[in-house]
This record gives structure tokens, sequence and C-alpha cells, in this order.
């Protein structure tokens, strides 16, 4: 993941390590890559007004062949991950993708996921909106990928096909307590990658 540290701009690479960043204000900021849960990278770099800056990184992770094991997790942590994902089917209060719907549909945009599961997407000039209600009133539906808050207009940024699981709530009511916190009183759309 590459973050800019105090907007709330970021970008997940793909497979191959490619990202871009958009829309970040000139002057001197600071990139940061996580990898995995600690931060591996951090530069300060000096953006100018509508010029475009090429930022590569290396990034030396030294993998240790380690004997495999099996772990049962029942923790939070474990509830807030593609594990609990499968837990929470069973309850079938929202709509649910497996990695196996979501192939199917690689090719479709997120939006076209969320229409298909009765949640309207408004689009404006360069953002959607995925939309509930609440009570009487329309809302717009949180947006969680791997646990982590997004904003609700980066729903377009995320590919289909990068993806292990969807969850899909369109009421408040339904979302998992352990995603609740900090959510508000709409609905939520929770995404897993495949890592």
């Amino acid at each position: 993941m590459v973050v800019v540290r105090g907007t709330r701009v970021f970008d997940v690479s793909d497979s191959a390590g490619s990202f871009a960043l958009g829309g970040l204000p000139a002057g001197r900021q600071t990139v940061r890559i996580l990898y995995g849960d600690s931060l591996s990278y951090e530069h300060a770099i000096t953006l100018k007004r509508e010029k475009t800056l090429t930022l590569s990184v290396l990034l030396d992770v030294a993998a240790v062949e380690l004997t495999p094991i099996v772990v049962e997790a029942r923790g939070i942590r474990a509830q807030r991950s593609l594990a609990g994902f499968y837990d929470r089917k069973k309850w079938r209060f929202g709509r649910f993708y497996t990695l196996a719907e979501l192939e199917r549909r690689r090719a479709l945009l997120v939006r076209t996921l969320l229409n298909e599961s009765g949640v309207p997407v408004r689009c404006g000039l360069g953002y959607c909106l995925p939309l509930g209600r609440s009570g009487v009133h329309t809302c717009v539906l949180s947006l969680v990928f791997d646990g982590m808050r997004l904003p609700p207009e980066e729903v377009d940024f995320i590919r289909v096909e990068d993806l292990a699981g969807v969850e899909v709530y369109k009421d408040a009511f339904d979302v998992p307590w352990e995603f609740r916190l900090g959510l508000g009183d709409c609905g939520a759309v929770l995404m897993w990658s495949r890592h």
C-alpha cells in the first residue's frame, strides 16, 4: 500500500508493483510504502503543480521458508479477515461474492456488483458513491478494504479481479459488529483482496 502522509490519498500496488496517486497538493510531501503490516519505506518528495513525478522503489523483502503450521484464529483479527468472510457468509444477512463468483465477473466494475446486490451507485464528475438508506434518508455506504476503511468514492478504483471476497450490507443493522465502530448509521461494503 502506498500512502501520502497527511492526506487520504493512497493506492494498492498491482501484481507488478505499479501504483498511481493523483490529486496531490503541491509542495513537500512524505510518501510511505507499507508491505505486510509494517512500514517498509518512507521518503520526502517535492511535488509541483500539474507535473507528474515518477517514483521507483525497490523493497528488499527477504523471504524465509518456514515449516507449515495450522492456526485456528478466533480473535477480532480473524473476524476482520477473509477467514471471517466465510464465517459471516453462514449468517446470510448480507450479499456475499466468493472468489469463484468474482472469477466469473472479473471484467465487471465493483459498482456493477453493488447494483446487482440492490445498492444504487450514484456517479458524478470523477466519482461514484454507493448509496443506502438510513430510515427514510439516503446515506453513503462505508467502504472497507482488507479491514481498513476507505473513502466511499474509491469504489471505482478497486478491480474485481483483485478481490477474493465481497460482502454487501445495505442496512447498518446487518453490518457485523466488528466493523460498525465509526461507520455511522448506514450499511457497508467489505472487500477482501487476493493476497
